[in-house]
Formats: structure tokens, sequence, C-alpha cells
């Protein structure tokens, strides 16, 4: 979808600058800016998107000291289908590409079979190829150039050598070639787009004013030209020495007056503009994906959300303490605590089917009663992960406070939770919700213990995971059932609870 946005920018920005070249630029007689502005428009409009608003200086992040590692909540992703509207507009879009491909392909293989088949003469830094009026393979019979080649017809050859040779000589010299070779590529890609229709033959005319200003003598040339208005007919690739269409505007160039210097300050406010119509796109976008961002995040909860949260952010007596003496506690510790978390945390539907992961980190208050308080999404999902994190903090039990001093506190606590999608390709585990008791993690007579793994290391007795530092604690995933024993073998039938350190990683 990025992608698609990007191109439709690409094709607004080359109609923005089309249209500044049109209305303030085409009558000026600086030839060579003309076609720098026409080329630079082309290749330029690819790096607008780009363009960031410029922000302002972010403020310095909150480090909160007491936090715990992350917990990894996964479900399985939906079968994606192949005959999705977004796969159907690739598609056409590759037909599209492949059938103006092949066009500009034959065409060019045509044209230099045809410049082959007719008689050549290398000269000193082109070749000068003499062909019969024919009018044979469609290719035009008139006189025109292409890359180095200088293609002439008998009858020019034999009457007008000199005027059309110079004329087409400032072509080939100029490489006047490779512009229009720049677009037919670029109407391969973007062959949906009119504009470079525009572009085209704009560049086309500035070619022609270019290889004009070669002529000696102005009078003389201006009645050539007339004379030699004959309707030849034209090619798309070539640079040919007479077309109708634009013989009114060549011979009023060529008796223009020269624009004055001041005229050049012309591409200035045009370059002006362009920043400014960027920066403007870049802070609607900008405003645009907050907005998005918010819609997406308010609509999630659902009534007994809001009920809890509202419950759960009732205001703080006392200072809050980030740092302290006695960390507050979960009852039953960390395992205790997402052993609660696996077994009341869903993944939402609406970010199953809109294949959303990532990371929602949460922030709360363990006040001196042990309640969770002031609970804050630092950074959210949306589509119901967010309020499905708060929901389920919320219901936490009574905590074991933090101290200070050796008095309770309020203190500032970080839990982060990883939502996944699970790779059916891979067979990740699926949402972690075991079905033993906290006791049972704990290795009492309630129930079989889970297998413990520690950073891919089995570890065999239960003493091993109480030696384990929480703070060192980097992640746990809790597997069950299939996905249990399908990695661990019939040690995990009864669920395995996978520890990683950050000293692992």
């Amino acid at each position: 979808m990025e992608t698609l946005i990007y191109i439709g920018q690409v094709s607004l920005y080359w109609l923005l600058l089309y249209a500044c070249y049109w209305l303030f630029l085409r009558h000026h007689t600086f030839f060579r800016c003309n076609r720098a502005y026409l080329l630079g428009s082309l290749l330029t409009a690819f790096l607008l998107p780009l363009v960031q608003y410029p922000e302002a200086a972010p403020a310095l992040p909150v480090v909160y000291t007491v936090s715990a590692p992350v917990l990894v909540v996964q479900a399985t992703a939906p079968s994606p289908s192949l005959f999705t509207w977004m796969n159907l507009l690739w598609l056409a879009y590759a037909g599209g590409v492949l059938v103006m491909g092949w066009k500009l392909s034959r065409y060019l293989i045509e044209l230099i079979r045809f410049m082959r088949r007719s008689e050549a003469i290398e000269m000193e830094g082109y070749t000068l190829v003499l062909l019969d009026d024919d009018g044979r393979s469609g290719v035009p019979v008139g006189s025109f150039s292409f890359l180095n080649w200088v293609v002439l017809s008998r009858s020019d050859y034999e009457h007008h050598f000199d005027t059309i040779l110079t004329h087409e000589l400032a072509h080939v010299q100029q490489r006047h070639s490779l512009d229009i070779l720049l677009v037919e590529v670029l109407r391969v890609l973007f062959w949906f787009n009119p504009v470079l229709l525009l572009y085209k033959q704009s560049l086309q005319q500035v070619h022609e004013y270019l290889a004009d200003q070669q002529a000696p003598n102005r009078d003389r040339y201006a009645g050539f030209l007339v004379s030699y208005a004959l309707g030849t007919p034209a090619a798309p690739l070539v640079n040919q020495f007479f077309n109708s269409s634009l013989l009114k505007d060549r011979i009023k160039m060529l008796y223009k007056n020269p624009n004055s210097r001041w005229s050049l300050g012309k591409y200035v406010a045009v370059a002006t503009l362009t920043v400014f119509a960027s920066l403007l796109a870049a802070s609607c976008e900008r405003d645009a994906s907050k907005v998005e961002e918010t819609i997406q995040k308010a609509p999630a909860q659902d009534a007994a959300t809001d009920k809890s949260s509202t419950e759960a952010n009732s205001e703080v007596n006392g200072p809050i303490y980030t740092v302290v003496e006695e960390h507050p506690k979960f009852p039953g510790g960390l395992e205790a605590m997402y052993k609660f978390l696996g077994e009341n945390i869903k993944y939402p539907e609406a970010a199953v089917k809109a294949n959303v992961q990532g990371k929602v980190f949460l922030a709360f208050v363990v006040s001196t009663e042990g309640e969770i308080k002031n609970i804050q999404v630092l950074k959210g999902l949306g589509y119901g992960a967010d309020a499905e994190a708060v929901r389920v903090v919320s219901q936490m039990p009574r905590w074991i406070p933090g101290k200070q001093s050796g008095q309770p506190v309020n203190v500032k606590y970080n839990l982060p939770i990883n939502f996944q999608l699970e790779d059916k390709t891979n067979q990740a585990p699926a949402i972690p919700k075991a079905d033993q008791s906290s006791s049972a993690i704990q290795g009492d007579q309630q129930g079989e213990p889970p297998l413990y793994v520690l950073n891919g290391v089995i570890l065999e007795s239960f003493e091993d995971v109480q030696a384990i530092n929480p703070n060192d604690i980097d992640a746990m995933n809790i597997l069950k059932d299939k996905h249990a024993t399908d990695k661990y073998g019939e040690r995990g039938k009864d669920g395995v609870i996978e520890i990683t350190t950050r000293k692992a990683k």
C-alpha cells in the first residue's frame, strides 16, 4: 500500500512541476534552463515524497528504573488470500508495464534494424546513414537523428545537406535522444500517467529550439523551414528535422528577443514553491498519520475496559517514585505475574484480521496499598491491543508495594507486552495461556510443573529457575499443548516456559 501511495505522490508532483513550467517558463528563451528544469522535474519528483516535515527537538524520554521483561503474546495469523483487491491492482500494473515495455523494445529493434539496412558512413563523432524514401517497416523516411546516428533521406542529402546536417548534429552533440529515452522508460513504469506525454512534447520542443540556434543566418533559415513544410511523418523516439506542429513556434522563437536575466528569478520562485508544497504535503501527511493513530486506538475499548481503566486511573496520593530500595512485586513473583497475564490476555480479533503485531508499552503506578493506578499506554498498536493490555493489567490483584527507607511508597512500573502473530510455516507458539495454576508453576503438588528452558537450555530443577535474577530477564514465552510437544517432545506435555536473559542477546 505504501508503494502505491508513493507512486501516486510522484505522479502528483510531476503534474505540479509541469504546471509551473507551462505557466511561467515555457515562453522563456533560456532553452538550456528549460531543458534542465524538465529533466530535473522528472527526477526530483522521486525525492519530494520522501521529504519529512522538520519536527521540533523531541523531549528527552523518561527512563523508569522499575520495569518488567517483555511478555510475548502470540496468535495464529489468518491465511492470506490471493484474490485481494491489492493483488489485482498490482497485477493490472504489472500487465501495463509489460505491454509498454514490449512496445518500446519492439520499436527500438525495428529502428536499429532499419538503419543498419541502409548505407552508413562513419564520420568523426557520429555515423551518417543514407536511406531511400520507401517507408518500409513503419519507420519515418524523413531526416532525423538518434543517439550518434544522423539519418538523411536521399532528397535531403542531395538538396539540403549542410542545413539539415548542422541541425541534426546539434541534437547528437547535445544528446537529446537520451532525454526522450528517459521519458519513454518512465512511461513504461508509469504507463497510466498522461502527464509524461506533455513532458515529452515539451522536451522535443526545447530540443528543436536548441538546434535551431545553430543556424548561421536566422532569416534564411526561417525561410527554409517554411519552404520545407511537407508534412513528413513523425516518430516517437527520434529527433526529426521537420515537425509541422512545431513550425510556428520554432519560427517565433527564432525572432523572439532574449529574456532579461531578471527572468531567471522565476526559476527560483518555482523552486521555492515546490519546496513549500513538499513541506506542506509532509506536514499534512504527518497530521493525518497522528489522526489515524488516534482513531485506531480510541474505539478499541469496550464498556468493560472503559470502566476498569477509569477505576485504575484514580488519583494517587503522595509522591511517585521511579527508583526505590525495594521494588513492588506481584504476588508470587514474576512467574506468577506472567502466568496471570498469559491466562487472561487474548489477542484482539481486529489485530489478527489486520495482521498487526508489535509491542505495547504500559506504565502504571503501584500505590502504597498495592493497587494498580494511573495506567498509561506509552506506545501502542491500536486495533484493540492497547485496550486489551490495559484491561488485563487493571484486573491484577494487589501487589506487594515498593518500599523506600522501610516505608511503602508509590512506584511507577513499566510493562512491555509483545503481540506476535504466528507464522504457520514455522509453527510458532500460540497465545501463551498455560493450563496450570500459579502454584503448579512453582512446582507444588497441585499438578506437574512445566518445563523451564533458559536461553535454549532445559533446566532440570525448579531451584535453577529460582536462581535466575529477575532483573536479567528480557522475555518470557509460554508454550502449551501441541506447540510445546512439537518443539520439546514428551517433556513439554505439561507446558513450557522459555526464558531469555539480556546477556544471551
